[in-house]
This record gives structure tokens, sequence and C-alpha cells, in this order.
């Protein structure tokens, strides 16, 4: 049995509580969150006992794993202080606010603690299905890749948060929070750009957040296969980010819920649909929580190597790369 902790009781800290009840060898035991109303709230929904401190939960010898689920700045060092307590971490994106601080959290990973990062999506049925038929080169030779994310996101959203829309807390905007998802696809299916440049901008809420709430980039993967990117929170809803790959042999679009081959919409498996995840988080999380208490337990799971682990990296090399060509104006090579 893996007992779980939750650091950090905001929205998306139900998404993994329900995960958790939904695995057999899997309990949550203890919750912490700096606001104590809220902790206490959620430790009476989950039947789990609340600490005010997270170096109290790190320090209980009731909990195996804890799931980092806080503002974006804290996620690099409640990582390390996790490993420094003896327990598996799952952390939710991003690893760290920069690359620097990323790969000191991944040099202070003990070799006999597991680590994996929330990119849930992995575990949508139209990415496991792309990610195997680009394996076994079903398209023949990339050409270009289009990624695309539309989102709302209002003043009402950021002043509800007030660590968002702040370079010191969150981190960056659209970039690091939404899009880093849709740029995971392009690094983690194909591989991590040789270089980028990118301009970022901040227009309907530049009364509201210092970041950026658009962005637009070009990458290169081999110094020759163009990757265009187009973000922003300025849309009127949110529908599914788009990937579109342009192979040899195929036009293949990539949603979350949808793999089309040259406009042919692909059969699926039928996925578990969360009571309480908003929709545009994936259906992925409860996938991805079983893979890693497989992982834990040494039980054989082909979702195993969807985890994100070390080559998290990869998408945040790209978000930062983003950012310093805007500051630059220059290339950046990843």
């Amino acid at each position: 049995m893996i007992r779980f902790g939750i650091i950090g009781c905001g929205n998306i800290s139900g998404t993994h509580a329900e995960a958790i009840d939904l695995i057999d060898e899997a309990v949550l035991v203890a919750c912490c969150d700096n606001n104590q109303a809220k902790g206490e709230r959620f430790a009476r929904e989950h039947d789990c006992v609340f600490y005010k401190e997270y170096q109290e939960l790190l320090a209980s010898e009731d909990v195996d794993a804890v799931i980092i689920a806080t503002p974006h700045y804290l996620h690099g060092n409640m990582t390390q202080a996790a490993f420094q307590a003896n327990k598996h971490v799952i952390c939710e994106k991003p690893m760290a606010l920069s690359v620097a601080k990323a790969e000191a959290v991944l040099a202070a990973q003990p070799p006999h603690l597991e680590y994996a990062v929330c990119y849930q999506n992995r575990f949508n049925a139209s990415y496991i299905e792309l990610k195997k038929r680009i394996d076994e080169q079903a398209f023949g030779t990339l050409k270009g890749i289009k990624c695309e994310l539309t989102w709302h996101r209002d003043r009402q959203y950021y002043q509800a948060a007030p660590w968002k829309g702040t370079w010191a807390e969150e981190g960056g905007g659209v970039l690091i929070n939404q899009a880093i998802h849709t740029l995971d696809v392009i690094s983690w299916m194909i591989e991590l750009p040789t270089k980028i440049k990118g301009k970022i901008m901040t227009s309907l809420l530049e009364d509201t957040i210092e970041v950026e709430a658009a962005a637009m980039a070009t990458a290169l993967i081999q110094e020759r296969i163009p990757v265009v990117i187009h973000t922003s929170n300025n849309y009127s809803s949110d529908p599914s980010p788009t990937v579109t790959f342009d192979f040899e042999l195929a036009q293949v679009v990539l949603t979350s819920e949808q793999l089309l081959v040259n406009g042919v919409v692909q059969a699926l498996p039928r996925e578990n649909v969360s009571t309480v995840a908003k929709d545009y988080w994936g259906a992925g999380h409860q996938r991805f929580i079983r893979a890693f208490v497989n992982q834990l337990m040494g039980k054989a799971d082909p979702d195993r190597e969807l985890l994100a682990t070390a080559d998290a990296l990869d998408s945040l090399k790209m978000v930062c790369g983003i950012y310093e060509s805007d500051r630059t104006n220059q290339w950046v090579s990843l």
C-alpha cells in the first residue's frame, strides 16, 4: 500500500485525491495547505490528516509519497525537501521556475526514490496511439509541426490566485502554465528542438498581470524541421489544444480527445472520465497516478514508460528559451 500526502489543496488536488481513491494499492493519508480552513475542509472531505506546515507532513512516517500541487515557485524547493525526507514525489508542472533550478532538482534525486512530473496528457488515449504510430514510423518523414492553444483566462481567474500572473511566483503566464503541456508533445513524441525564437505579449490583461497572455515562436528540430507555436489566454472559451504534424505520408491532427489521420477520426479506447477535473485538464490523471503507484510497487504496467521524469526538463527548456529569446531578440540554443 502506497500512502500519499498532498501538499497544496487548491483546484487540482481534488483530481489527485479522486485518482488515488480509485487505486486499491494507494491511499491518501495526509494533506497540507497554508490556508488552514481550506486544508481542514479538504481533510474532512477525504478522510485524511491535515498539516499546516509541509515540513510536518514530510516528517510523518505514515507518508510514503507526496504530490506537490502548490504555486510554481515552491515546486523545486519542496521537491528537494521531500527527497531529503525520503519521500517519493509527484510534482505538478513546471518542475521549477528555471532550467537551472530544475536541473538542481534532478541532481538531488536519490537513486532509491521515484520522481514524476504531472504531464497527464501523455496518458490520453489519443496521445498514446499517436506515440505508438510515430515510434513505428507509420507516417514517413516528418516535415513540420504546428501547435495551437487558445484558452480563456480573465481577470477573475488571476485575482482568485494572487501568485498567478507574476514573474516571481508563477514564472510566466500562458507558456509556463498552460502551453507547457503542448510543448511536451513535441519534445516527448519527437525530440527537443535544437533552437527556438519567439515573442511574448500581454494585451487584454495588461492592467491585471505582469506576465505574458500570448506568445508565438518558431523552433527547429535537427536544424531543419520547423515547429510553429501559437498560444493565447485571450480567447472566449477553452477548446482542446491542437498539434498538427505534417508527415510525408499523412497530415495528423492531435487533440486531447481525438486523433485524425488525413481527416479521418481514428478509433480509440474508451477513457475513464473524472467527476471533478475540468474538461481541459484531460482524462489522464487516473492512469498517470496508477502508473506511478505500479512503478513504486514494481508491478508491470505499459503506462510506466509514459511517466515524465528527467525528460520533463525539455518542455521547460522550450518555455524558458522563448522567454530568453523575447528578451534578447535572438535564437536560443536548446
